[in-house]
């Protein structure tokens, strides 16, 4: 017979306004959705365990996420990275699942520092796709509320240079270089039109990403679970096409990083009512690409109709890495937009995990296949979980590290453990 916990409700009944039963190990709520139930700690626990969440190398300023994403209104660029808050001590408190044991990734796949990649499918074993929620506590940090700030202004200005450049550290520059779907073009024009928008017309630029994003759910097969609260279920099928996956959180994904962090009341509503997809979407993207990538046999057919059509061996693995490598961050960052949100809002939220993603500066930029193979083949390409990264302070310099793998530290590992990292570098 299930218990019922001491303290709050759950995080999906609080995120919802909905009375929670909170029993134990599962609320009935979340039993009857299928979803993972996750309960805030006691307050008697909390108190216990408390430590400083923002260090003092932390504490100063941060860029300014709260009026909006990018920019107030375009025109404004040379201000945008002017204006600047001073972090405050709000603590945060991160729950850790303790699935150490079931989830983590072996450690003879973790590259050591000064290893090269000498196997073909080094970036594509099965081993490679588990998620972990195994983190090193002497590195570990609870992450502070500047710290989450900063997190979301440099996605929030991943997704402006995805606009202006057309890729960013998660959207590589190949991915939609022969294959630009429908929803893709989509969000693109949608963002370009929210980066660029004017105090006129904001309310109906707005509107815009509120219906194209409930169109993408509707296309998608996601339902509204309940209609007066607006918060939609995903309804659709598992077997969906990989790159199709991909595209469409690709796509949600544009329209949450607006809603959620705009500051506009509706938007943030609606965009909380959606984030229950987001989260499904990215659970079946990377539970698809472990099975479908890893099948050594019929893994060049994923290719198909996504990137361009490869003429040697060489380039069909590069284009296989930005394909498993473009995943493996999209997932990153899709999954850490809830939890970087409920903590800013509730002070505290469910760590999704981490997994296996390239840390090493120059594979991500590589302008082609040879380019790519002289980089794995001359240096360590710091292919690790995320947990693990924390021997990179030991083992390579901040400028070995490509911008994601800097941004995955910085919200993973204490911050003075950063700052003396960088300071031994000379500040770089």
């Amino acid at each position: 017979m299930p218990t019922h916990a001491e303290s709050n409700a759950c995080s999906a009944c609080a995120r919802s306004k909905r009375k929670c039963g909170r029993q134990m190990p599962s609320c009935a709520r979340c039993a009857d959705r299928g979803r993972s139930c996750v309960y805030p700690p006691s307050r008697s626990r909390a108190a216990s365990s408390s430590r400083p969440l923002l260090s003092d190398a932390l504490r100063g300023s941060v860029p300014r996420v709260e009026d909006g994403l990018l920019a107030e209104v375009a025109g404004n660029t040379s201000s945008r990275t002017a204006n600047l808050i001073l972090a405050d001590d709000l603590m945060l408190d991160l729950a850790f699942p303790l699935m150490d044991s079931d989830f983590a990734a072996p450690s003879s796949l973790f590259q050591t520092p000064s290893a090269p990649a000498t196997r073909a499918d080094w970036f594509l074993a099965p081993e490679t796709w588990r998620i972990s929620h195994r983190v090193d506590t002497s590195a570990a940090m609870p992450v502070g509320k500047a710290t989450m700030k900063k997190y979301v202004a440099v996605l929030q200005s991943w997704f402006e240079r995805w606009v202006t450049a057309g890729s960013n550290p998660f959207i590589h520059p190949c991915l939609y270089s022969a294959n630009s779907p429908a929803c893709v073009q989509v969000a693109y024009a949608t963002l370009a039109s929210y980066i660029h928008r004017t105090p006129a017309n904001t309310d109906t630029v707005l509107q815009i990403v509120e219906d194209r994003s409930n169109d993408l759910l509707r296309e998608n097969g996601a339902i509204l679970d309940r209609v007066g609260a607006e918060e939609w279920a995903d309804g659709g099928e598992q077997d969906v096409d990989l790159f199709a996956q991909l595209t469409r959180l690709h796509a949600l994904m544009v329209y949450q990083i607006i809603g959620l962090f705009d500051g506009d009341i509706r938007s943030r509503h609606v965009a909380e009512g959606h984030m229950a997809v987001q989260d499904s979407w990215a659970g079946k993207l990377f539970h698809s690409a472990a099975k479908a990538l890893s099948n050594t046999h019929a893994v060049a057919t994923h290719l198909v109709g996504c990137l361009p059509t490869p003429s040697t061996y060489s380039q069909q693995q590069w284009y296989l890495w930005i394909l498993s490598e473009s995943i493996r961050r999209t997932w990153l960052v899709a999954v850490s937009l809830s939890p970087v949100f409920s903590a800013l809002q509730q002070r505290w939220s469910a760590c999704p995990g981490g997994i296996m993603y390239t840390n090493r500066s120059g594979l991500w930029n590589a302008a082609s296949a040879t380019e790519w193979e002289k980089q794995c083949l001359g240096r360590n390409v710091a292919f690790l979980q995320r947990f693990e990264c924390a021997r990179l302070f030991d083992d390579a310099e901040p400028a070995d590290i490509d911008e994601f793998g800097t941004a995955m530290l910085d919200m993973t590992f204490n911050g003075e453990l950063l700052e003396k990292w960088r300071d031994r570098s000379g500040g770089l």
